[in-house]
């Protein structure tokens, strides 16, 4: 009875595979025979042993069929140890690990104890069962296996190594998978289609990694696969420590073995780009749009200089707006689709924008240099660089200033307001570290209009320089009421031994070294306080001088514009500049761009730009002072 039902099955199973595709189940297990059973010969089953053999190594496709009927029709064969593990081996192969399962389970008696456990574990690992798998397999993570009777040995590394990177994977080693993988892609037999899965199971794992776990494996796994996938973390990590050498070294490793894998699209940054376009990612419609139009009357004035002057190479600004809506795609709508435009269909080399978080992260994938007209410090693991100073560095810089001239004696006079609290604390600690005193603070509402009580409280006591943390709006209404109570802003040029005596307490003309970051400062504000202001340190970030360093600009760009540029044009203006300026150095690539702003100054109307650690602008900002109707850099 029980010879008929597999009679039956065997049957049933062979017909459906011509007709529908139908897998055959595994035969009904044997029991071992006793030992006092004589063997006898089976000559009909040697041959057909031989020509199963002969054929599963020929078309592994029709081997699970004739291996099963084998099983069936020989079940006390002396062969029949190889013809399991064969089986398993083609099952695994497949991926049926369930019908593999149940055929190592039926005849677990008949394998030896390690071809048993290997291929017990790589059915394990294939149903998830990634402890029991690892418990097993572990010994062949650096080793490749003994032979494996059944087994020739390209088949059994093929099966092996995909299921032990699963398993390290889900062990929590996903650089041990990774390392897996790359065994798995080197082996002899493998086409283009098992590579390519290689290749994207690595990344997907490496996805899951952070920077510096990546930095950290690469120091003991060192595969070509391994290295090209895990290249991209650790050069982030790298940078983000500051180590800027080791990360152009290993950016250049990485890309070579990307290069050779066929994966050099997936490193942006080392892709040759049109090095003579420049994106521009700002609003050009909505509330915002004159903010847009300003930055893009700046930066254009870039363009317009290489066009024609005497170079040979014209550059080319593409203008996306980031206020249109997502679905204008056709105007690259958006932010974010602005710089994917832009980086992928465009191919600009960098890119300059207004802040947005998600155009930021948009631009960092695609390892596109980004210009922010921005003062917050972004992160090392960005490819933002902001353009402008925040508003403590340039408090720090009129107190350093200030001291260097020979001031000793402080006193601040803001509005009560967050940013007026954040300026006046980074004034006082630069005041301090470098040997001067804070002798009064005082504040006003930042509604105010009068200050008589505030500069009252002021004139009691002594003090060299008064700084005021607020915009040029608010100056121009506290510079008269200083002069009211006898408080003159003294020229730096004259500012001596003797005119701080002039700062003392006590009834008088008091001449002292007024100072402010007068944000917004303009033509405008100097017509209308001239006479108050003569003298005031003023680091407002831009002020369009007609100096050596913008005179030029400032002309030409009233004769374009007719009106004089603001601190925006100039921004937009250095933005461009800049990245111009890393293509005249022979940047080629978006990472000759990136490493050039980590490591390299650029003369800009607004200061020598520099980048620190973060990414933030660390260069001193500019001090300007005024000298009779007009404004210079004090020098």
């Amino acid at each position: 009875m029980r010879l008929g039902a597999c009679c039956a099955i065997v049957l049933v199973g062979c017909a459906s595979t011509h007709a529908s595709a139908e897998k055959p189940p595994i035969p009904a297990p044997v029991a071992a025979l006793p030992a006092m059973i004589e063997m006898r010969d089976d000559p009909s089953g040697d041959a057909d042993f031989r020509d199963i053999a002969n054929r599963a190594a020929a078309d592994r496709s029709t081997a699970q069929v004739a291996l099963q009927g084998f099983l069936f029709h020989h079940p006390h064969h002396p062969q029949r140890p190889l013809a399991v593990a064969m089986l398993a081996g083609v099952l695994l192969d497949r991926g049926d690990s369930a019908t593999a399962k149940a055929l190592l389970a039926d005849n677990a008696n008949m394998l030896a104890g390690p071809d048993r456990d290997f291929l017990d574990g790589v059915t394990a690992s294939q149903l998830g069962q990634h402890a029991r798998a690892l418990d097993l397999l572990k010994k062949y993570v650096s080793l490749d296996p003994a032979r494996i009777p059944g087994l020739a040995d390209a088949q059994a590394r093929i099966i092996l190594r995909p299921a032990l990177a699963e398993t390290l994977f889900a062990s929590g080693d996903p650089a041990g998978a990774i390392d897996q993988l790359d065994l798995y892609a080197h082996l002899e037999g493998l086409g283009n289609p098992e590579r390519g899965f290689a290749r994207r199971r690595a990344e997907e794992i490496a996805k899951t990694m952070s920077d510096a776990a990546a930095l950290e494996a690469l120091a003991s796994h060192h595969g070509g696969l391994t290295r090209a996938i895990l290249g991209l973390g650790a050069v982030r990590a790298l940078r983000a420590r500051g180590d800027e050498p080791r990360a152009v070294e290993l950016e250049a490793d990485t890309a070579a073995e990307r290069r050779q894998l066929g994966l050099e699209v997936d490193l942006p940054w080392a892709v040759a780009m049109d090095p003579t376009r420049f994106g521009l990612v700002v609003p050009l419609s909505g509330p915002q749009a004159r903010l847009g139009e300003v930055v893009l009357r700046g930066a254009t004035l870039v363009v317009v200089a290489a066009e024609h002057g005497s170079e040979s190479v014209a550059y080319h600004l593409l203008p996306r707006d980031s206020a249109a809506p997502a679905d204008r795609s056709a105007l690259g709508g958006g932010s974010t689709a602005g710089v994917l435009a832009l980086a992928r269909e465009e191919k600009v080399i960098g890119v300059v924008a207004t802040p947005d978080a998600r155009g930021q992260e948009a631009a960092t994938r695609d390892g596109l240099p980004m210009l922010l007209l921005d003062e917050r410090a972004p992160g090392a693991r960005t490819t933002a660089f902001p353009l402008i100073h925040s508003s403590e560095a340039r408090a720090a810089a009129l107190a350093r200033r200030s001291l260097t001239l020979g001031a000793r004696r402080f006193a601040i006079l803001g509005p009560d307001s967050p940013s007026g609290k954040r300026l006046a604390a980074a004034f006082k600690q630069a005041v301090e570290s470098g040997g001067g005193t804070l002798t009064v603070q005082a504040t006003y509402a930042p509604t105010a209009t009068t200050f008589s009580t505030e500069v009252a409280s002021l004139r009691k006591m002594p003090f060299d320089a008064l700084f005021i943390p607020d915009d040029a709006n608010h100056l121009e209404l506290v510079a008269p009421a200083l002069a009211v109570a006898d408080i003159w802003s003294r020229t730096p040029r004259s500012f001596s031994a003797s005119a701080r005596e002039a700062g003392t307490s006590g009834p008088g003309r008091r001449e002292i070294l007024l100072l402010s970051t007068a944000l917004g400062l303009s033509p405008k504000f100097l017509h209308n306080t001239e006479r108050y202001v003569q003298g005031a340190l003023l680091c407002p970030g831009y002020y369009p001088a007609e100096d050596e360093r913008g005179g030029n600009f400032v002309s030409r760009f009233r004769d374009i514009y007719g009106t004089a540029p603001s601190a925006t044009d100039a921004y937009g203006y250095d933005a461009v500049s800049v990245l111009r300026a890393a293509v005249d150095r022979g940047a080629r690539t978006r990472g000759d761009v990136l490493r050039m702003l980590a490591s390299q100054t650029f003369e800009g109307l607004t200061g020598d730009i520099r980048f620190g650690p973060e990414h933030n602008r660390i260069d001193p900002p500019l001090v300007y002072f005024v000298d009779g109707d007009s404004v210079h850099i004090l020098k």
